[in-house]
């Protein structure tokens, strides 16, 4: 029954992911909290490896389909939100060891509280807009690329600092600054995830994470983590298909449903958590 809910998690986040641009380790990354099987390095693997593949998928699938992508400006992302993906985790290392030293023994779930209530946080400013300034017209023409490079470097940090992969935010960035509709504003967020998450796993590997981590245990198993990595090479090609078959207001109506859906999850963790500490 566990590996059974950890497959419909992984497809159903990475599902809506690729069709939405929001990748899907922001779902990811709540729900398996709240399950609360996997260790933090486990749950931060398969949200990655999850995600990367999901968004290299689609990105592969719409470059055949020769969907207009906006290269320039995904690519400055890119770089701002590596860079901030570094400070991101430098920040990250810093919170958690003061955390950890105040509080040995419960260090973990207060990192995971706070990585929840930012989540939860944050996407609801997101909803907020999608809601009423997107419904008014309010958006820009931004053309400044330095501007987008710091954008992209506050987008970074938060992703990394909260163990996300940031499409969900991706998504309302593009079309708030550069006037794009949701099916564009997906494609170019999964973009910038195939370079955010790449940088990611290769700071996984120069950092030593597998070597000081376990990576496969009862919980996690090798077959399991190969069955959900075959599931997001089928939702990638799935979802990338059907962002370019379905209108856009069938796109903004499951892109809001995700994030009302992030909220509810991450709001019952954070009362989860809140409850047990207070034990």
């Amino acid at each position: 029954m566990h590996f059974s809910i950890v497959i419909a998690v992984i497809f159903v986040a990475t599902l809506l992911g690729s069709l939405c641009g929001i990748g899907g380790g922001v779902i990811i990354k709540p729900v398996l909290d709240a399950i609360d099987s996997f260790s933090k390095f486990q749950i931060a693997l398969i949200s990655l490896s999850c995600v990367l593949t999901t968004s290299l998928t689609s990105v592969i699938k719409h470059l055949f389909y020769k969907t207009k992508i906006s290269f320039k400006e995904s690519f400055v992302l890119s770089i701002g939100g590596i860079l901030g993906g570094i400070a991101g985790n430098f920040f990250f290392n810093f919170i958690r060891d003061i955390v950890n030293d105040a509080y040995p023994e419960t260090g973990k779930e207060i990192i995971t509280l706070i990585q929840n209530a930012g989540i939860g946080s944050l996407i609801f400013l997101v909803l907020l807009y999608m809601l009423t300034l997107k419904k008014k017209g309010v958006s820009y023409h931004l053309n400044s690329l330095l501007v987008t490079g710091i954008i992209g470097v506050f987008l970074g940090m938060i992703s990394v600092f909260l163990d996300i992969g940031g499409g969900a935010i991706n998504v309302c960035i593009f079309i708030l600054l550069f006037s794009m509709d949701v099916k564009l504003a997906a494609v170019n967020s999964l973009l910038v995830i195939v370079f955010s998450q790449t940088t990611k796993l290769i700071q996984y590997v120069i950092m030593g994470n597998f070597r000081d981590n376990v990576t496969f245990d009862d919980t996690l198993t090798w077959w399991l983590f190969v069955i959900l990595i075959a599931v997001s090479v089928l939702t990638g090609i799935i979802g990338s298909h059907y962002n370019k078959k379905i209108d856009s207001k069938y796109i903004d109506f499951a892109y809001e449903g995700s994030l009302v859906a992030i909220i509810l999850i991450s709001g019952y963790n954070v009362i989860n958590i809140s409850i047990k500490l207070s034990n």
